[in-house]
């Protein structure tokens, strides 16, 4: 199912390439960029290093921000294995892998990201995505429901599925990640709902003058094969949030996935993206990002990252361990445009 009428019908045919960035070195990095290393850590606690023994968490405790970490103390605490040059070349983090009861699970897993590899520049983006994708949860009579939401404006409104939310009375809790990587559970009002898309809009409740990190959408439309990509989510609404390897399969119809549980009210007739990822309960809501390219400086030979992250779209479901179904981010844009029409004050 795919061809180029389909692919405008996903999103109005328009490509559009993220803008190039190039990705500096820690002595280089701009302050967000810094911060966003930070909340990782923070998040994350990478284990003990056998050679010195510095836990990551301890460091950024005895420092005001990330800002007065050193290069080296930098070094040791973003990369789990030391070498015998002092500067260490791995980092863990949460990768959904299939588990043996057949749900998918994150599980710890050493990314290299000495040299610009496929794993490292997925890490790259799950990093500083990790603000802005966000556990979200409501209390009902079935018990605790949870799932994933993304910010897509700095005034605090976020995306999600409307079945995510479905059941809340119009009020979730979202568990917000602070810029020294503690969390704090906050308010979130539903506001805008598109049942047949399975698209919903929250706005989270903000303290004066606050902002949040939001994602940028994707204009691209037409998405490559076998594409690499990275998904992000809270696996099976545990509350913490990880990330899934993932690649383009594909473009279906939705009347034609094989799913007994599809969510009511939902337009039957809509496309939506086919990926390959192990994807759990819990990633609805969540977020499929490009990941940045990368370039070979042909003086030099060294290759480095280019490019930034934007959301391709949105995570409704999976079927399998191994296939997860994708709203394309220009049907996000479009009920934002609405939402945002709609609140306009009306001219006399």
């Amino acid at each position: 199912m795919g061809g180029a009428d389909r692919r405008n019908e996903v999103a109005g045919g328009k490509t559009d390439r993220e803008l190039p960035q190039e990705i500096k070195p820690f002595d280089q990095m701009t302050p967000g960029d810094r911060q966003a290393f930070e909340r990782f850590v923070q998040q994350m606690t990478a284990p003990n290093s056998q050679d010195n023994g510095i836990v990551c968490k301890d460091i950024y405790k005895s420092k005001k921000d990330a800002t007065q970490v050193t290069a080296l103390e930098f070094d040791t605490c973003y990369f789990s294995q030391t070498l015998n040059n002092g500067r260490s070349r791995q980092i863990e983090a949460p990768v959904m892998q299939p588990g043996a009861d057949g749900t998918p699970r994150p599980v710890k897993e050493k990314i290299t990201t000495e040299g610009v590899t496929m794993d490292s520049r997925r890490l790259y983006a799950f990093v500083h995505a990790l603000p802005s994708v966000r556990p979200v949860s409501f209390d009902s009579a079935e018990g605790k429901k949870a799932g994933t939401a993304f910010f897509v404006s700095s005034d605090g409104l976020m995306a999600t599925n409307a079945h995510v939310e479905e059941g809340s009375q119009g009020r979730l809790k979202v568990k917000l990640l602070r810029p020294d990587g503690s969390e704090e559970e906050r308010d979130a009002f539903v506001v805008k709902r598109s049942p047949g898309q399975d698209l919903s809009l929250l706005q989270v409740v903000a303290k004066p003058g606050e902002t949040f990190q939001a994602l940028k959408l994707s204009k691209v439309t037409d998405w490559r094969q076998q594409e690499p990509l990275v998904q992000i989510g809270n696996a099976n609404g545990e509350g913490k949030i990880s990330m899934a390897k993932a690649r383009f399969s594909g473009l279906i119809n939705q009347s034609d996935i094989p799913f007994d549980q599809q969510p009511k009210d939902v337009y039957q007739g809509r496309t939506l993206f086919k990926v390959e990822a192990p994807i759990p309960r819990g990633y609805s809501g969540g977020v499929i990002l490009s990941i940045p390219g990368s370039q070979k400086d042909v003086m030099t030979g060294r290759v480095t990252m280019n490019g930034e992250s934007a959301v391709r779209g949105v995570t409704v479901y999976s079927d399998t361990d191994k296939t997860a179904y994708v709203i394309p981010a220009a049907r996000v844009q479009f009920l934002i445009d609405e939402y945002r029409k709609e609140k306009a004050p009306k001219k006399n």
